[in-house]
C-alpha cells in the first residue's frame, strides 16, 4: 500500500511537470484553427507536420540549431578548462583563504545575467567583440563557471590523496599524477558537469539577444523569441520550433540520466 501510494504521488507530480512538454508537441501537430479553438483539444484531431515544414523551409532552423551547438560546445570546453584548476586547488589546498574563495565563487552564482549584461556589453564593444560568438561564449562562461567549480571540487575531493602521493613516490610529477590518476577517477564528475553546463548554455537567452544583432549568428533561443511579439504570436510555428529545439536536450538527458543523478548525489554520500 505504501509503495502504491508513493507511486501514485510520483505519477501525479510527474504529470504536472510533463504536461507542458506534451502540450508543446501536441500543439506543434495542430492546425492554427484547432490550436486557437475554445475549449482546447488535448489530442490533435488531424495531426499535421505543416508547421515543421514551414520552420525548416522559411525560418532556417538548422542554422539556429548549429549556432546553439557551437555556443554550447564552446562554453562547455572553456568552462571545464578553467574550472579544472580552480576546483582541484580548492579540493587539495586547505586554508582559511581557500574557504573564503569558495564562498566567493558560490556567491558569484547569485548575480543574475540581466545585471551583468550591460557592463559586459560595454567591455565587449570597446574591444570590438560585439556580434561575435566569442563574446557570447565568454559571457555565458561567467555564468556556468562558478557552478562547474563547485561541482568539480566535490569530484576531486572524493579522490584519495594517497593515490596521488603513491604516484609521486613512483616518480610522477604533480601534474602527471593529476593527469594519470586524479583526472580519470573524476570522469563521472566531468560527464555530469559537462552535460549540465552544455544544457545551461544551450538554453541561454539574455547574453545572445543582447550581444548578437546578426541573425546569422543568433542561436535557437533568440530565433524562437522572434515568433512572439506585442501584436502577433505565431503559436503553431513557435511550438514546432520549440519542439525541435527541446528534443535534443530531452534525448541527451534520458541517455545520461543515471550518471547525472549519481554525480549530483556523490557529494552527499561521501
Amino acid at each position: 500500500m505504501r509503495k502504491s501510494l508513493l507511486f501514485a504521488v510520483a505519477a501525479i507530480v510527474s504529470g504536472f511537470y510533463l504536461f507542458p512538454v506534451y502540450w508543446m508537441y501536441a500543439s506543434a501537430l495542430k492546425l492554427s484553427d484547432e490550436l486557437n479553438a475554445n475549449p482546447p483539444t488535448l489530442i490533435p484531431h488531424a495531426p499535421t507536420l505543416a508547421a515543421f515544414r514551414w520552420i525548416f523551409e522559411r525560418e532556417n532552423v538548422a542554422q539556429y540549431l548549429w549556432n546553439s551547438l557551437l555556443l554550447s560546445s564552446g562554453v562547455t570546453l572553456l568552462t571545464l578548462l578553467l574550472a579544472t584548476g580552480a576546483a582541484y586547488s580548492l579540493a587539495r589546498v586547505r586554508s582559511i583563504w581557500m574557504d573564503v574563495m569558495l564562498v566567493g565563487v558560490m556567491l558569484s552564482q547569485v548575480l543574475p545575467p540581466p545585471l551583468l549584461v550591460t557592463p559586459m556589453f560595454v567591455i565587449f564593444r570597446q574591444i570590438d567583440l560585439i556580434n561575435t560568438l566569442l563574446a557570447v561564449i565568454l559571457a555565458t562562461t561567467t555564468k556556468t563557471l562558478p557552478f562547474a567549480v563547485v561541482m568539480l571540487r566535490t569530484s576531486f575531493a572524493q579522490v584519495p590523496v594517497d593515490l596521488e602521493e603513491a604516484a609521486r613516490v613512483d616518480g610522477a610529477s604533480r601534474v602527471l599524477a593529476f593527469l594519470r590518476v586524479t583526472l580519470p577517477l573524476a570522469r563521472v564528475g566531468y560527464i555530469v558537469v559537462g552535460t549540465l553546463v552544455f544544457l545551461l548554455a544551450y538554453g541561454e537567452f539574455v547574453y545572445p539577444v543582447s550581444l548578437l544583432n546578426k541573425k546569422a549568428l543568433q542561436p535557437a533561443t533568440v530565433g524562437l523569441y522572434s515568433f512572439v511579439g506585442a501584436d502577433y504570436s505565431d503559436w503553431a510555428n513557435a511550438m514546432a520550433f520549440a519542439s525541435v529545439f527541446v528534443t535534443p536536450v530531452i534525448v541527451v538527458f534520458m541517455l545520461l540520466q543515471r550518471r547525472i543523478v549519481s554525480g549530483l548525489t556523490a557529494g552527499a554520500l561521501k
